[in-house]
């Protein structure tokens, strides 16, 4: 998995310990715009961390339905001087005037999400076993801790309780977007696989997780009310406040499963 500290720089801080202020180093994380241009034409301009960009351009597009396949993409150009990411996807014609800007707090607003229409419902192929969502979300915290900044937001793949890969970035759309971009170029981890997450589980989340394919998003953050809506719609397993032995499920239930309890004489 990536290294973490590629996406931080360090800087001087200066640290009030309750009695008295001191300075420190630290590490904060990095939060760099840089504007994507697809087959010649200006499209996006997003706040992101610069580790990993194939796989967030990747991601971003296939979310948008410019792309549908990894192969898709047949150039791709990172000019860190000028914050500037250059691909070529041969069968995409962009519209004129179609750029747009996205902090790292916020998704791509895509208007659809308010009212899916024509998007089929995933189905129940799988059980998820809670006692394995534990562990996959505790492999990506720990694989997470290893940054220093604490502002860096975590994104995976996991069957049963196998942590398939993992990315990171300043935001957490960036995040997941990173993560579909990782398995479009191997699209076997897709295969019964669901999405673990440290954010908050928007619209824009679950969303993102029906471009996938994943029937699952697992969370130790809360979900919003239009983010349970839709993914109701979508029939997308939502879980959130995973701490501990404590979950909560608000979407689709059924596919979870709980441990079995211990039985007398076990």
């Amino acid at each position: 998995m990536t290294d973490l500290s590629l996406g931080t720089r360090p800087i001087v801080r200066y640290h009030f310990d309750g009695k008295r202020w001191q300075t420190e180093a630290a590490d904060v994380v990095e939060e760099t715009p840089v504007t994507l241009f697809v087959n010649g034409a200006e499209y996006v301009t997003a706040a992101v961390t610069a580790i990993d960009l194939k796989d967030w351009v990747l991601g971003f597009l296939a979310g948008d339905g410019v792309i549908s396949r990894a192969e898709d993409l047949t150039i791709f150009q990172w000019r860190p001087d000028d914050g500037q990411i250059w691909v070529r996807v041969p069968a995409f014609r962009p519209l004129p005037a179609t750029s747009r800007y996205l902090g790292s707090c916020c998704g791509q607003s895509r208007p659809g999400f308010f009212n899916p229409t024509g998007v089929e419902p995933l189905r129940v192929t799988h059980t998820l076993q809670i006692d394995d969502m534990r562990k996959a979300f505790g492999r990506l915290s720990d694989w997470s801790s290893l940054q220093h900044s604490g502002g860096l937001h975590a994104a995976g793949l996991a069957r049963g309780a196998t942590l398939l890969l993992a990315r990171a970035d300043v935001g957490r759309h960036n995040a997941l977007d990173k993560v579909y971009g990782a398995a479009l170029s191997h699209p076997a981890t897709l295969s019964q696989a669901y999405v673990v997450f440290s954010g908050r589980l928007s619209a824009e989340i679950v969303w993102k997780a029906r471009a996938m394919g994943v029937e699952a998003i697992v969370s130790n953050a809360a979900p919003t009310s239009l983010g349970i809506d839709l993914a109701d719609q979508l029939g997308i397993t939502t879980v959130g406040f995973l701490r501990g032995d404590e979950l909560s499920a608000f979407s689709h239930p059924e596919r979870l499963s709980l441990p079995r309890l211990p039985r007398a004489g076990d």
